[in-house]
């Protein structure tokens, strides 16, 4: 048997394990709120260690712990729950990445205040830049160093609000002396430091921040990169994210999702839109193909089996191109799979999946995570 065959065996058999293992574990922290205190006048708190398991083409199975913490408001309060995540994780290709990140409601949902601190080591495929790259030129790049974020949102009208925010990444890049990325002019191809300043605006009505079962969220925003300010690079990048969830019979939920990247300046390839990842257009590898203009939409029709466990299928298709107004006429890249998914904590609908997403050319792969793709 070939070694990627008993990789993908070992894989999905540890992946089925830990899925179960959600599905039969009851968290003490749940219990213990539900039974000594009124959730809905003092609130709820829930914090929950599990072993992070993970899995996606370009990483392979990925391994760790991550902690979870929910804080749920009082329900007299009208606020969505906050929530810290911490992971640390190691793949089967060498790969390194450790991560802290938070959200923070205000009163009402009047603000929210989101952050996030990550430190890798990260090899990654690189194929080259456009929608017809050949799988054999891929190569493999590391980037290694930190990167943070921090976007803070204020309401101005009803579900409506502006957010703006800043992103630096400060990294160093290694990469196959023998590929194009090593030999030729390729936009940070050694890393440096970027910082992103952005803006947006953006409006949320979904039911639930984890696993919507209604609702829309609509975000645009453009980041602008300035060489000189705390940058080695000048570029913007202009995104449009589209979501819509809706309830179809007891429990059913079709969920859709349109999404629209633009990047214009000198950006770096690795800064460029990207086709491929455990959120959008599952079945490609992270980066299969990039270009300055991405399209991509999915859609996720989602069904409970029993209890705590539930299946989706989904499908989708997205192109690149070097500008948006070319995206129709590049080629067409389609995707469709199914998954399972258990509820963690039925109240605030966090849970685990795993996912099975085949592609064009025969792209495939396996995700294992948190919660929704999106």
């Amino acid at each position: 048997m070939r070694q990627s065959s008993r990789q993908a065996i070992v894989t999905c058999a540890l992946g089925a394990t830990w899925i179960l293992s959600a599905a039969l574990v009851t968290p003490l922290t749940a219990q213990r709120a539900d039974s000594t205190t009124r959730s809905d006048s003092v609130g709820r708190r829930r914090i929950q260690p599990l072993p992070a398991l993970a899995s996606a083409p370009e990483t392979g199975l990925q391994y760790g712990a991550t902690v979870l913490a929910v804080w749920e408001p009082a329900a007299y309060r009208k606020t969505r729950p906050s929530s810290l995540t911490a992971s640390a994780l190691r793949t089967a290709k060498a790969q390194t990445r450790i991560r802290l990140e938070g959200e923070r409601w205000t009163r009402g949902n009047a603000q929210r205040i989101t952050g996030s601190l990550q430190w890798q080591e990260f090899p990654l495929p690189y194929y080259g830049v456009g929608d017809r790259t050949p799988k054999a030129a891929e190569e493999t790049f590391t980037p290694k160093g930190t990167e943070a974020i921090v976007t803070l949102q204020q309401r101005i009208a009803r579900s409506w609000y502006l957010s703006a925010g800043a992103r630096h990444l400060e990294q160093r890049i290694t990469t196959d002396s023998t590929g194009a990325l090593g030999t030729q002019p390729v936009t940070g191809n050694a890393g440096g430091t970027m910082t992103e300043w952005s803006t947006g605006l953006l409006t949320d009505t979904r039911d639930n921040l984890f696993s919507p079962h209604a609702g829309d969220w609509i975000q645009l925003t453009y980041a602008r990169s300035v060489q000189g300010a705390w940058s080695d690079y000048s570029y913007g990048t202009l995104k449009l994210d589209a979501r819509s969830y809706r309830t179809i019979g007891t429990g059913h939920v079709l969920a859709t999702q349109l999404q629209l990247t633009n990047v214009d300046g000198t950006a770096p390839f690795d800064q460029l839109a990207l086709v491929g990842s455990g959120d959008i257009l599952r079945g490609y590898a992270r980066g299969r193909y990039r270009d300055r203009a991405m399209a991509a939409w999915q859609g996720e029709y989602r069904t409970p089996i029993r209890h705590r466990l539930g299946a989706v299928a989904f499908v989708g298709a997205g192109s690149v191109s070097p500008t948006l107004n070319g995206i129709i006429s590049h080629r067409l890249l389609p995707t469709y799979g199914a998954g399972l998914r258990v509820e963690i904590d039925h109240r605030q609908r966090t849970g685990v999946r795993a996912d099975y997403g085949r592609g064009r050319d025969g792209a495939s792969g396996l995700y294992i995570g948190f919660n929704n793709a999106f």
